[in-house]
């Protein structure tokens, strides 16, 4: 079923919409007048979920040509909602994608008429399927956490750089106003000097732990040696949860098509799902600086699975703009049912960190920056009394807006795809993303491995805990997708 059929209607508008259809070519950028209205032909790997969400960000200025997903069901639905996203908003359809399971036989068929990708899937096909991308000279927009390996984000970084294409991660908090603000606060001395940072989130949402898989019948709507991708070949499973464990599963017992965060196979853990957002503002603040050594603290850890909590701090040297300083991250929920909340600075009002399930605080001699939530989209300041001598001084001029602001806030897709027709770059390309990526994998080395880990950036080793190294690359693929 590679291309699946489409519908007479689908085929119809797909026949008729080509002839307005603009081929933009590999690497081509359009500048100015010449390039108003152009639209981008924008292939999707991964339809539905978080692939759903990212094709709205772009079809209504663009052309999706092609959706692919290993699940018919999810693939047809993708489809017919993008005909309705069409049709609400009174607009035709340029051109009715062409859908497909397997991504390797998209770029076989049609890599000529695609000019962009963006890569939706689980984290562990996310270096297969945007490597593929890049070897046709194709910009590319990864979903956070870009790869969950340090080889396999390096590799993308590098490829990305020889192929000279643009590049966009999908973390929407570096799109935002809010970020670039705390960043002018900071720099600018609004809290006094910066002293430690502290991050949350209430993920893990799936179940993680020790589980347990059981070997089922596949669904028939589902081809799973194509989920597996490069993945060494096993059965279809679901998995049990064992009694009593802290998360329990929320959406069914299979990894497809949500419980897959929960594998170090598949995903990353709490980590890699929020990381890449609550944990950008810091990275950037900081000058995009890599840590040294990450302590940790979590619950039990299997070779499988994530824990259901961890606590991680990330130890900093000293820069020309900041001291020595560390940054810590707290996930989950502890054995007792309590978040795993870090402790609140004195300065914010209780019931105002209660009410924050995720956030971060930016902790300063003289205040304390305060974001109640993951993309650092509306940072304030603690006391109030400083935040209103901020607010006077960002009137006055005396706090000067001095971090570039992007056009399409809270849109990384849709900046991206506007920087391929208009020229310019994104807010979170691979030379931003892929250090922040680094950074927040470190932390997954640190879990993994139950110690306290030293980081050589430059030899990407760990040189104290030799066992965590075995963590830095995926230990194999599968022939035919790398």
């Amino acid at each position: 079923m590679n291309p699946l059929p489409i519908s007479r209607r689908r085929f119809i508008a797909q026949s008729t919409g080509l002839a307005a259809t603009t081929f933009l070519g590999p690497n081509l950028l359009l500048r100015g007048q010449e390039a108003a209205g152009k639209r981008v032909n924008i292939a999707v790997i991964g339809a539905l979920g978080k692939g759903q969400v990212d094709t709205g960000k772009v079809a209504l200025d663009h052309n999706i040509v092609a959706l692919v997903d290993i699940d018919t069901k999810r693939l047809e639905s993708a489809a017919k909602s993008l005909e309705k996203k069409y049709a609400d908003a009174q607009q035709t359809i340029p051109a009715a994608p062409k859908l497909y399971t397997d991504f390797r036989k998209m770029f076989d068929e049609m890599a000529a008429g695609i000019d962009a990708v963006i890569v939706s899937t689980p984290d562990h096909t996310h270096f297969v399927a945007a490597m593929r991308a890049l070897k046709h000279g194709k910009p590319v927009c990864v979903q956070k956490p870009l790869c969950n390996t340090i080889w396999e984000i390096r590799e993308l970084h590098r490829a990305a750089r020889d192929a000279g294409v643009l590049t966009q991660m999908g973390n929407q908090g570096r799109t935002m106003d809010g970020q670039r603000v705390a960043k002018e606060w900071i720099d600018q001395g609004a809290i006094g000097t910066l002293k430690e940072i502290r991050l949350w989130t209430n993920r893990p949402l799936w179940p993680q732990g020790a589980l347990i898989k059981r070997v089922v019948e596949c669904p028939p709507n589902v081809n799973w040696d194509l989920w597996l991708s490069s993945e060494p070949g096993e059965p279809y499973f679901e998995f049990e949860v064992p009694a009593g464990a802290a998360v329990q599963a929320k959406r069914g017992n299979g990894v497809h098509p949500w419980n897959w965060r929960g594998w170090w196979q598949f995903g990353s853990g709490a980590l890699g799902d929020m990381g890449c957002h609550i944990m950008d503002a810091a990275f950037s603040i900081l000058g995009q600086q890599i840590p040294e050594k990450i302590e940790v603290k979590s619950g039990p850890v299997s070779a499988l699975n994530p824990p259901v909590w961890s606590t991680l701090i990330y130890h900093f040297a000293g820069s020309d703009k900041h001291g020595p300083l560390t940054v810590s991250w707290h996930d989950g929920a502890l054995d007792d049912g309590r978040p795993n909340k870090p402790e609140r600075d004195e300065r914010i009002p209780l019931p105002v960190f209660d009410k924050a399930s995720s956030g971060m605080m930016f902790i300063g001699t003289e205040g304390v920056v305060f974001e109640p939530d993951a993309y650092c989209e509306h940072p304030v300041i603690f006391p109030e009394e400083r935040f209103a001598d901020v607010k006077r001084a960002t009137e006055t001029g005396k706090i000067k807006q001095t971090e570039r602001r992007s056009p399409l806030p809270d849109n990384p897709q849709g900046e991206w795809a506007q920087a391929i027709v208009m020229g310019g770059t994104t807010s979170s390309n691979f030379d931003y993303a892929a250090p922040l990526a680094e950074f927040v994998s470190l932390g997954n080395l640190a879990i993994r491995s139950g110690e306290t880990i030293q980081w050589d950036a430059k030899a990407m080793k760990v040189t104290n805990v030799e066992a965590a190294n075995r963590f830095v690359k995926r230990a194999s693929y599968r022939p035919g997708w790398v």
